[in-house]
């Protein structure tokens, strides 16, 4: 069972309910001058990580004493070492050496994590070191604190009133997920912005499924596999700039995502990782709860990565006579190459020529005008516009005020992310409820 040791970050949170879920308290002696009184229920034990000096007058009896990287020695007691590093992950020899050279009973060390590497380092040196609790910071962090049986952690460490350190979890989050709860994520780079967790989340919450969807936001795939493997991961959605690069870390893709070449969806079956394109079913529903009929009709493409792949599949498999543009014409004349598709030089088209626009450039309102690859203003009132970034773009406000046929890149996200729910899951999940939290 998960054992969770709650860190207190003022006097506030003395008077929280969640605190009767935690194993452990921990009072920082940079938050409390004392210990107060009365503040351990049955069966939970107490722990004062001094900050500064260690005064041993103030530990309790029975109390767990981290003393950071100061010397435990002649403290009565269980002791744990601590080192952090606030700005990334060493090599796995090189925090080892750190944490073998601490005389705690218990050597703790919190590390930056800033890419999926990252987190495997860590996960490599949970098996060379006794007994130990090591965590990552971080949002790409997250993810060891809630597999704290695969990092063979004592504990691991949540907040009750606020967060005390880079990527903690709440208390009652950490509870709900449990040892056995579902971990699915997005990996990508630039990705912030994303509304997959809050999709992804309503679902599990509304069907009562243990579970966390989280961002890896990553600079690279290195180590992918071991990273979903290692932390139990059961699947995860890919994002920009990696659904074509994906393919080469996995062990294998459907026949759909293999003629695409563009991967989305990723489910870890039993340590083997197969790819999957969801896309092509979110466009197709999108289309179609929007009442648009492609078949016989004229479709410009904008972009020329992987969410475009996935469209120029869509059109063709549906007699779609469509034109690709880019701000890249050699990945562009590529797919126009595979998908039996026009090629157009940016800002040679005539925009008024097609019965539909559909742009798969992440392009946001703080983007200018002219990186679309078309005058956007070009487009005519009798038109379909299709923007699959969700939120509001310039092309997306154009068409509205224009009066054209609008698609939202939000249904397609839903559609599609409804479709990777059940994947990773084996239970389909309510359109609407993914929609609603987008």
């Amino acid at each position: 069972m998960m054992r969770i040791c709650a860190s207190l970050s003022s006097a506030d949170d003395l008077r929280s309910g969640d605190l009767a879920k935690a194993d452990i308290i921990e009072i920082r002696t940079d938050v409390f001058n004392t210990v107060p009184k009365d503040i351990l229920r049955d069966g939970q034990t107490g722990m004062i990580s001094f900050k500064g000096d260690v005064d041993v007058s103030i530990l309790p009896e029975g109390w767990i004493a981290d003393t950071g990287c100061a010397s435990a020695e002649g403290i009565k007691g269980e002791t744990i070492s601590s080192y952090h590093d606030f700005r990334g992950t060493p090599s796995a020899d090189d925090i080892f050496h750190i944490m073998a050279s601490m005389d705690g009973d218990i050597v703790k060390g919190a590390f930056a994590v800033n890419s999926l590497a990252d987190a495997v380092t860590l996960f490599d040196v949970s098996r060379r070191i006794g007994r130990h609790v090591i965590i990552g910071m971080g949002e790409l962090g997250k993810i060891t604190r809630i597999r704290q049986r695969e990092m063979m952690n004592e504990f691991t460490f949540a907040y009750v009133g606020r967060e005390t350190a880079p990527g903690q979890m709440s208390i009652s989050e950490m509870r709900n997920i449990g040892d056995d709860g579902i971990i699915t994520g997005i990996i990508g780079s630039g990705i912030e912005y994303t509304r997959s967790p809050a999709m992804h989340d309503a679902s599990f919450s509304h069907m009562n499924i243990r579970g966390k969807y989280l961002r890896f936001d990553t600079p690279s795939l290195d180590r992918l596999n071991d990273f979903i493997t290692d932390f139990n991961i059961r699947g995860v959605n890919v994002t920009k700039p990696y659904k074509t690069a994906v393919i080469e870390y996995i062990d294998g893709c459907d026949r759909m995502s293999e003629e695409i070449k563009a991967v989305n969806t990723v489910v870890n079956d039993n340590g083997v990782l197969k790819g999957y394109n969801t896309d092509v079913h979110g466009i197709e529903a999108a289309l179609k709860m929007n009442s648009v009929d492609v078949n016989g009709k004229r479709a410009l493409i904008l972009g020329s990565g992987g969410a475009a792949r996935s469209c120029a599949y869509f059109l063709r498999e549906n007699d779609c006579d469509a034109t690709i543009t880019s701000r890249n014409p050699e990945t562009a004349k590529k797919i126009a190459s595979e998908f039996a598709l026009m090629f157009r030089e940016r800002n040679s088209v005539a925009v008024k020529g097609y019965d539909m626009i559909i742009n798969c450039i992440p392009l946001n309102k703080s983007s200018g005008i002219s990186e679309y690859p078309i005058k956007i203003e070009q487009t005519d009132p009798r038109q379909t516009v299709f923007d699959m970034v969700y939120g509001e773009t310039h092309l997306n406000e154009l068409a509205v005020k224009k009066g054209c046929t609008v698609v939202r890149g939000e249904d397609m996200l839903a559609h599609q992310g409804v479709k990777a729910f059940e994947l990773f899951t084996r239970r389909k999940t309510d359109f609407r409820i993914m929609r609603d939290a987008v």
